[in-house]
Parts: structure tokens; C-alpha cells; sequence
């Protein structure tokens, strides 16, 4: 037995004087440990609203009981009957128990494990190993992501990345906002219409931060995006993601592969190998690399659609704005001249943007401004399979890409 077991438990839950473990026990039948805190009797308290001097008014009529964490493997429940207090300003006042969050049936410490968990797998098997359901997980993790997000200093901010993701399949998207300097994710907002622009700029001025402050902002040729961060931040370049310029050339790529497959009798090779078109030359292996040249030979036009998209790579490779604008030109004018349709309507587009592409040779940011951050985004989504809203896939995203300060209790 172990001697000194009561305070234990009273150092789990965070009490002190004049809070006190009166007694625990286990329950063969349910498998469970129940643990009984009580209050001394002449304890005083100041009034939980204005901290006034109070005088004791008995206790909530119906013992409380919250969610603990496990004993033992076995789960543990804290029974209590919370003291109230008389206040000759504020009226009579419930006192909160030390290891209780207010409106919730779970202690503190069971809540910052929860958290823990919630931050490494989905939701329906995070709920099957704490024991619990899964709309009590899903509410634990908004209350403390909203509560660390509300507490955000956005004090400093002066480069941003704006991007999409898509929450379902469909067209159901959320726009994030990352501290392009931070490397983090501090805002989430549904859709991505213009307006969610407007939405941030205001957040990011209740937070501390300055719309005039902010220098540059990279996303990508959206027609919402674009008008949105012209108007709500003045004194900002406005940088196109050079990753988003590489898809409409790689997109490009493709259309003139199946264009030229149609026509071709050999069909399948292109076909097999349409994959490797869509690798950076620098990630192909010697096997790949020869693959790669065959095919561009055996296919001319989709290898010289590949060889413009190859170009691109050395465009972005420069290191000064006029070299890149030069470098610019050359590869539009090529574009404009390769006889193949999707790439010619390619260099149209570049053109309209060409000074938001350069505009990257000032700032070099791009979505990707953190390694992994997209893909903890994507982390995100898998493991918010199971919350359903919008709100818990936000939360998601926040819990582990936002390098959240969050106020739970850690229990380790």
C-alpha cells in the first residue's frame, strides 16, 4: 500500500489547503478508481467575480463528478461538492474546484493528455485509448486552440503566405495565413474569396499587428487572393508562389503529352512514363535521368515542352532581379515560339504576372517558407478525419502547425 497515495492524487489535481483528498477507492464491478475531495469547513474564499471578502453559503446541492487521468490503467473519477460562497456585492457565487476548467466534465490534467494525444492521430482512435467519446475530444481541443489562438502577439509581422487547402473532397476549402519569418500557421478561415483577406487584416490589427507594417505577401495567381491583398495591405509586394508557376507550366506539360500520345503509335511507353516528366531533374536518379532523355526523343515535342519546364528551374536559380528578369524574357519569348498551343497560353499567363513572379528575387518566399509545412497541413487533414466542421479541421491545423502556446497543463 502505498503510504503516501493521498498525496499523490492531490498533486495530480493540483490541490492545496484548504482543498483535500478525503479518500479514494476502486470499484471491482466497473473497473474504476473514484476519488472523493471535500473542502475544510472553515475555509474562506473571496468572491470568485470581484474578490471581495465573502461569507460561506454551504455547497452546490448535487456532487460533480469529472473525468481523471487513469490510475493504474484503470480509469479515474473525481467526485466533489464545490463550496459556495455569499458576496454582499455580487450575490451568492460557486467556488471552482483547483482542477476543474469551467463548463467541462473533465479535470485539467486528463485535458492536457487529451491534447497530446489529439496532436498525433485521428480523433476516433485518440477517444478509443483516453476512453471517451468523441465530441468530448473535439470540444477539449477547440477550448484550448481558440484560447492559445485568442492570446496571439502578431506584434512584428511583416512577411506572409497565403494558400489554399482543400478540407473535402470537392470544392471545400480553407485559406491559410503563416508567419512567412516565424514559420508558423496564424490564422485559418473558411473558403477562399476575397473577403477572407479582409477577415485576417482585421484579426491581425485586434492582434498586435499592422497592415501598413506588412512588406510582402506570396499566394498564388488566385483572382480573390490577388485584388484582396492589394487592398488590404498598401505597402506590401504582392509575390506569386513559384510553385504555383511551376503547375501551370507542369499542367502545360501534360496537356502537350496527351496531345502528342493521341497521336502517337506507340501510346503506351509515353503514357508509362508520363510520371517522370513531372520530376525535378535534380531528384531523378542516373536510371531515371536516361529513361527521361529516351522518351524526350522518342517524343519530341513533349520533351521540348519538358525542356521549357526544366528552364524554369534555372530561372528561379538566379540571383539577382535583373538577371531574373533577362532570364524571364528569354523563356517567354521561347514559349511564345515552340509551336505548342498549352505552352504558348502558358507564357500568357506568366506575362500578366510577371512582375508579382520577379517580385520573388526581393523577398525569395514562397508557401513552402517552412520544410514540412504543407505536409503537417496534410497531417492535419488525415488526422481530422472524424471532425466533421470546419472548426475541427482549423483546430487541427493550428494544434500542429500554429506552435501554439497553449495554457493546458502538460502532465509530463
Amino acid at each position: 500500500m502505498i503510504a503516501n497515495f493521498p498525496d499523490m492524487i492531490a498533486g495530480s489535481l493540483n490541490l492545496s489547503e484548504p482543498w483535500y483528498v478525503e479518500g479514494a477507492e476502486f470499484s471491482p464491478e466497473k473497473k474504476e478508481v473514484h476519488i472523493y475531495v471535500n473542502v475544510r469547513e472553515g475555509a474562506e474564499f473571496a468572491c470568485p467575480s470581484c474578490g471581495g471578502a465573502t461569507v460561506r453559503n454551504g455547497y452546490e446541492p448535487t456532487e460533480r463528478v469529472w473525468r481523471h487521468g487513469d490510475c493504474l490503467f484503470y480509469p479515474s473519477f473525481v467526485h466533489c461538492k464545490r463550496p459556495r460562497v455569499r458576496c454582499p456585492h455580487c450575490g451568492t457565487k460557486q467556488i471552482s474546484a483547483p482542477f476543474e476548467r469551467k463548463n467541462s466534465r473533465f479535470t485539467l490534467l486528463f485535458e492536457g493528455y487529451a491534447m497530446l494525444i489529439l496532436a498525433d492521430m485521428p480523433r476516433a482512435k485518440a477517444a478509443e485509448i483516453l476512453r471517451c467519446n468523441e465530441k468530448s475530444l473535439s470540444a477539449i481541443l477547440s477550448y484550448w486552440v481558440n484560447e492559445a489562438v485568442s492570446r496571439q502577439d502578431l506584434k512584428g509581422l511583416v512577411r506572409l503566405a497565403v494558400d489554399e487547402t482543400s478540407r473535402l473532397r470537392g470544392h471545400d476549402y480553407v485559406t491559410v495565413f503563416v508567419d512567412a519569418d516565424r514559420r508558423r500557421v496564424i490564422d485559418v478561415e473558411q473558403g477562399r474569396e476575397k473577403n477572407v483577406i479582409s477577415t485576417f487584416a482585421e484579426k491581425l490589427e485586434k492582434h498586435g499587428g499592422s497592415k501598413e507594417a506588412v512588406c510582402a505577401v506570396t499566394s498564388d495567381m488566385s483572382k480573390s487572393y490577388l485584388p484582396g491583398i492589394a487592398e488590404n495591405f498598401p505597402n506590401a509586394l504582392s509575390v506569386i508562389d513559384k510553385f504555383h508557376v511551376k503547375q501551370i507550366l507542369t499542367n502545360a506539360l501534360d496537356m502537350v503529352r496527351k496531345e502528342e500520345q493521341k497521336s502517337s503509335e506507340a501510346k503506351q511507353a509515353l503514357f508509362q512514363g508520363r510520371r517522370l516528366f513531372m520530376i525535378p531533374r535534380g531528384r531523378m536518379s542516373e536510371q531515371q535521368v536516361a529513361k527521361l532523355d529516351s522518351l524526350s526523343k522518342r517524343y519530341p515535342k513533349t520533351g521540348k515542352a519538358n525542356s521549357i519546364v526544366a528552364a524554369l528551374d534555372d530561372f528561379y536559380a538566379c540571383y539577382t532581379v535583373e538577371e531574373a528578369r533577362n532570364a524571364f524574357d528569354s523563356l517567354y519569348s521561347w514559349m511564345r515560339r515552340c509551336r505548342l498551343q498549352p505552352m504558348k497560353d502558358a507564357a500568357t499567363t506568366l506575362r500578366n504576372h510577371k512582375e508579382k513572379i520577379l517580385a520573388y528575387f526581393y523577398h525569395r518566399i514562397t508557401n513552402a517558407v517552412c520544410e514540412g509545412i504543407n505536409s503537417m497541413i496534410q497531417a492535419a487533414k488525415r488526422k481530422a478525419r472524424g471532425f466533421n466542421t470546419y472548426e475541427g479541421f482549423a483546430s487541427m491545423i493550428y494544434l500542429v502547425a500554429g506552435k501554439l502556446q497553449l495554457a493546458v497543463p502538460n502532465p509530463f
